[in-house]
């Protein structure tokens, strides 16, 4: 019967992977299967424009770049309308005694 062990693991400099562990001994034949999760729209790499796709929506048009503003601004105001805890934080006093 095999056993598993799970283990995340970043890819290191080079696309490497390195696993540790005390289960395993030296010369220890294992089998490896690596799992990559899809990119979700909430992933830090979404959220952030590399500099080179920051001066390409600077390049474009200003009517243009207002369209694009303007949706982005729509989606966040269907955001923030549908998640209400953002409104229990505001509802406070800023100082409680």
């Amino acid at each position: 019967m095999k056993s598993t062990l799970y283990i995340t693991a970043k890819v290191l400099p080079g696309n490497r992977i390195e696993i540790q562990s005390p289960s395993l001994s030296v010369g220890e034949t294992v089998e490896v299967v690596i799992l990559v999760p899809e990119p979700t729209p909430d992933s830090v790499e979404d959220r952030y424009l590399s500099l080179e796709q920051r001066q390409d929506f600077l390049k474009l048009p200003m009517a243009e770049r207002r369209g694009i503003l303007e949706s982005q601004a729509e989606t966040m105001l269907a955001h923030y309308q549908q998640d209400s805890d953002w409104k229990e934080l505001m509802s406070g006093d800023i100082i409680d005694y």
